[in-house]
């Protein structure tokens, strides 16, 4: 029997796959009910729809351009040759528990794991056979806590809020000095996602980036999380019967702090083969992991005239068009060809060299 644990998009995506093959999956979220606490800004690039087939109806809008603002205000309007998609989470959360369930996955809601012990995992009022163990349960995951795999994890803090003013809703904009990450990603001509990622003051950082929004506006409602910093020395699987996936395992791109698209490719490799999980992920999903954490590091120490000269550098059709046909979720495929296009962006990555471990 494989208990996974955490009933998200990628514990659900797993046991679905793993279901297919025809293996015993058990489920269990400790929520009661699906897709009920959203933390997220569930905006994709086109490869979630190379991995999932999506209905129409969990789309909600689709994004046609990113346009990245400097601090002089200057910015950068890049034409996706693919459009992003803004996805109702909720829904999308209930869509993979569906596939898991409709292909025999066994749910258990309410079913909060409390402890694990060498043969059971403890429930409230119930005990489970151990068997094998996969913990999809979030980046203070209570798997990876008792198994030994959590190591000295750094965490950033996510906050957002979906926001009522006017829009345009083709264009998802990025304040490039603004925590270390933000965005202000329209559902439609009348609200937004608007949120930030920082190591600290996430209501100061929200409110600049609130600020940025034009007009008269009203919060709808909050959202926001812990994010855990992808560490490429962490351990995600022990002893051939515990595993961790997602924000469990750290999986999450360390330039824009999206978790689902390495989680998902990451649920395709375990499926597969239990034993080969470890290295293949390295292989396959850590690629593209390592080289956006440089850019993370780099980026993190920007002052503001840096990243002016940024935008005004990619201003150039030669830079644009690289990233306006690569997907932003694989930097190993473009980020060599970017430099090779313009030498003097290494400028940056000289200047901050001592910056590619994390501090």
């Amino acid at each position: 029997m494989i208990n996974i644990i955490g009933a998200g998009p990628v514990g659900s995506y797993l046991a679905y796959l793993l279901a297919k093959k025809g293996e015993e999956v058990q489920l269990f979220e400790e929520h009661t009910e699906i897709g009920k606490l959203v933390q997220c800004a569930a905006t994709f690039t086109s490869v979630l729809s190379d991995i999932i087939p999506l209905k129409n109806d969990l789309i909600i809008n689709k994004i046609k351009r990113m346009k990245l603002i400097s601090p002089n205000n200057d910015f950068l309007d890049v034409n996706l040759k693919k459009e992003n998609l803004v996805l109702d989470r909720s829904e999308f959360d209930k869509y993979l528990v569906n596939m898991a369930v409709d292909n025999g996955v066994k749910l258990f809601l309410g079913y909060k794991l409390l402890d694990i012990n060498e043969n059971e995992l403890i429930f409230k009022n119930k005990k489970i056979k151990r068997d094998i163990l996969i913990g999809a349960d979030g980046p203070l995951s209570l798997v990876a806590r008792k198994s030994g795999l959590l190591s000295k994890r750094v965490f950033l803090k996510g906050m957002q809020a979906r926001v009522e003013s006017n829009f345009d809703k083709d264009a998802a904009l990025t304040h490039l000095n603004i925590g270390e990450f933000s965005w202000i990603i329209p559902e439609n001509e009348n609200i937004a996602r608007v949120g930030v990622v920082c190591k600290n003051n996430s209501q100061e950082h929200f409110k600049r980036v609130y600020d940025k929004v034009k007009g008269t506006k009203k919060i709808i409602e909050y959202q926001g999380g812990l994010i855990p910093l992808y560490d490429s020395s962490a351990k995600i699987s022990k002893d051939g019967n515990t595993f961790l996936i997602g924000d469990a395992a750290g999986m999450v791109k360390p330039t824009t702090y999206g978790g689902i698209i390495p989680g998902l490719l990451a649920a395709k490799i375990l499926a597969k083969n239990f034993s080969d999980y470890e290295e293949e992920y390295k292989k396959n999903i850590e690629k593209d992991l390592k080289p956006g954490l440089l850019i993370r590091n780099t980026l993190n120490k920007f002052s503001d005239e840096d990243y002016n000269s940024l935008i005004n550098l990619f201003k150039q059709e030669k830079l644009k068009e690289i990233l306006e046909k690569y997907d932003r979720d694989f930097p190993s495929k473009f980020l060599f060809k970017l430099l090779l296009k313009e030498p003097r962006l290494l400028k940056f990555a000289l200047k901050y060299k001592e910056t590619f471990i994390y501090k």
